[in-house]
């Protein structure tokens, strides 16, 4: 499945941009960093769908929030992406 990871550096900063993202519809699963994602691999992702990152951006650039980085995952491959 293609999807989308949005980076944070806490568990705190991850819980309140998916609480934005809640009320917008979009749905988003957190989990913590492997170290595939970050050098250090501290901290949390969001797993955003392919089909809802748009919604997505958009609510947490409303809110002010901003991942550390996006990446989008296609077919396994990660790619980062600017938000």
């Amino acid at each position: 499945m293609n999807h989308y990871l949005l980076t944070a550096r806490t568990i705190t900063h991850a819980q309140r941009m998916a609480r934005a993202l809640e009320h917008t519809g979009v749905s988003a699963k957190i989990r913590r960093i492997g170290s595939g994602v970050t050098k250090n691999g501290c901290g949390y992702t969001l797993q955003v769908p392919e089909r809802q990152y748009q919604t997505a951006a958009d609510a947490l650039r409303t809110a002010g929030l901003r991942p550390v980085k996006a990446f989008h995952v296609v077919n396994g491959e990660r790619r980062e992406v600017d938000l």
